[in-house]
């Protein structure tokens, strides 16, 4: 959205008239023009996410109860809205992989349908837990339609929605929305557009990495440059999402509202743990507390719960084998650090954990054991899990035969 003229038209004549207008009618204005704005992107789609979310503003608090009827309210709106997910981003790639013919698969995935099932299905279960009482139709509103962060994120949780809100405007939120916006600009198109881009050359195009033109040339290139490929695209990834997420906290701040982070760093990570509490930490947060938890509760098996956790993360981004994968490449980090942090305990290593020199060397460990999820991540849907497995066997010197 960025790219376009009209975003910054609206953003800025929408923060004027939000601060023009008396308190109580400025949220109710920025769901309208919110709801306008992504009307002209995909107005089928944001007209099906009214309905969910009336569905999920008046449906969520009749759950709250021991009624037989109200203890099966919940799971049905958690398992519909689901369904409704399943139905446009996981059903046409799987049907479409098992397959024995190539088919056609017309469905339009629905604007930011992933955000928005992830932000109602939380609101939802605080809602009967009893965390979030103040049920303002339009703060709930603008809440899911916020358009500067509904395709990009962060995942937003309501109560912290509700809490961070200026009551009067301050410049000093202003020139702290300004200057992440500028950040967030600099590292989209000039670190990551120009910088990276130029770094990957011919391997990269306007979209990013170009997994395509690798595979195409992988059996004659050298072991450096495949690992060249994986860190510029895992760095390229980084900069530009976090760029988005630098630019939606920003234009949030300059309606006075404080967004979640997304990323603190990630790239400085001593370990695969501390990687995943620095990266897209919304959804982390999101998938600890809607996945993590409840299978540890339901398995008492923090293995179990790891896999469970990583698995709803690779999907979350899509539905195909490369996703899943990438997943599970990352559960498998975690485990082996999970399983690691027992032994220390048990033995007693405690100074391990206090040597600078573990730290830095976790770092570049860390750092390339994330860059090789790269594999999957820039063939998915552009080479598929074969090219994944060439490239993964590149690095080990084995050269597997075209496709």
């Amino acid at each position: 959205m960025i790219q376009s003229g009209i975003f910054w038209l609206v953003l800025f004549s929408s923060v004027i008239v939000f601060w023009m207008l008396p308190k109580q009618l400025r949220f109710s204005f920025l769901a309208l023009a919110s709801f306008g704005y992504l009307a002209t992107l995909d107005l089928m789609s944001v007209l099906v996410l009214v309905a969910w979310t009336l569905a999920f503003y008046w449906l969520a608090p009749l759950a709250i109860g021991k009624g037989p009827w109200q203890q099966r309210l919940l799971p049905i709106l958690i398992l519909a809205i689901l369904g409704y997910l399943a139905y446009f981003k996981y059903i046409p790639p799987l049907i479409a992989a098992m397959s024995l013919v190539p088919i056609e698969t017309h469905l339009i995935i629905p604007l930011g349908i992933s955000y928005f099932t992830f932000k109602l299905i939380h609101y939802a279960v605080e809602v009967v837990r009893g965390n979030i009482t103040d049920r303002s139709l339009s703060q709930f509103f603008t809440y899911i339609f916020l358009f500067p962060i509904f395709t990009a994120g962060p995942i937003e949780r309501f109560d912290h929605f509700l809490a961070n809100q200026d009551q009067k405007w301050q410049l000093d939120s202003m020139v702290e929305g300004l200057t992440r916006i500028i950040h967030g600009l600099i590292k989209k198109f000039f670190i990551a557009g120009m910088l990276i881009g130029a770094l990957l050359g011919h391997y990269g195009d306007a979209a990013g990495p170009n997994a395509s033109i690798l595979l195409l040339n992988l059996s004659a290139l050298p072991i450096y440059k495949v690992w060249g490929f994986l860190i510029l695209s895992f760095l390229y990834l980084y900069m530009d999402f976090s760029a988005y997420s630098d630019i939606a906290i920003g234009a949030s701040r300059l309606f006075g509202i404080r967004i979640m982070e997304n990323f603190n760093f990630p790239i400085i990570a001593p370990n695969i743990s501390n990687f995943w509490k620095r990266w897209h930490m919304s959804l982390a947060g999101w998938c600890q507390a809607y996945v993590y938890m409840p299978m540890i509760g339901l398995t008492r098996n923090p293995y179990i719960a790891v896999y469970s956790t990583m698995l709803a993360f690779g999907l979350w981004h899509a539905g195909s084998i490369n996703r899943v994968c990438w997943g599970l490449y990352h559960a498998t980090g975690l485990i082996i650090h999970l399983t690691w942090n027992r032994i220390k305990r048990k033995k007693k290593w405690y100074f391990i954990d206090r040597l600078l020199i573990i730290r830095l060397i976790g770092i570049p460990i860390t750092f390339m054991f994330v860059a090789v999820s790269q594999a999957f991540t820039t063939t998915d849907g552009n080479g598929g899990f074969y090219g994944a497995l060439r490239i993964l066997a590149k690095l080990f010197f084995i050269d597997l035969p075209v496709d």
